[in-house]
């Protein structure tokens, strides 16, 4: 059996935050996720367990939808 290795919000919130994505006010709430939103306005879903952590497996996924949803014209920083 695999171990799931957790991620602490000090730890994956700050990976958002490069990339200029902010929580996302005004959605409902979620039981399992949080609502953030990338800076061109993409609406997007972190899954979230009740302390916080994030399972690193599925951050990584997020991670790469955010690049793909990405403009083409958009310069993500160095």
């Amino acid at each position: 059996m695999i171990a799931v290795r957790f991620l602490h919000r000090d730890e994956w919130e700050p990976k958002l935050r490069i990339y200029q994505c902010e929580p996302l006010e005004g959605r409902g709430p979620l039981n399992t996720a949080e609502w953030w939103q990338t800076p061109w306005g993409h609406p997007f879903t972190v899954p979230v367990e009740s302390d916080g952590r994030c399972d690193e497996w599925a951050f990584h996924r997020v991670l790469l939808d955010i690049v793909k949803c990405a403009p083409v014209d958009w310069k993500f920083p160095d």
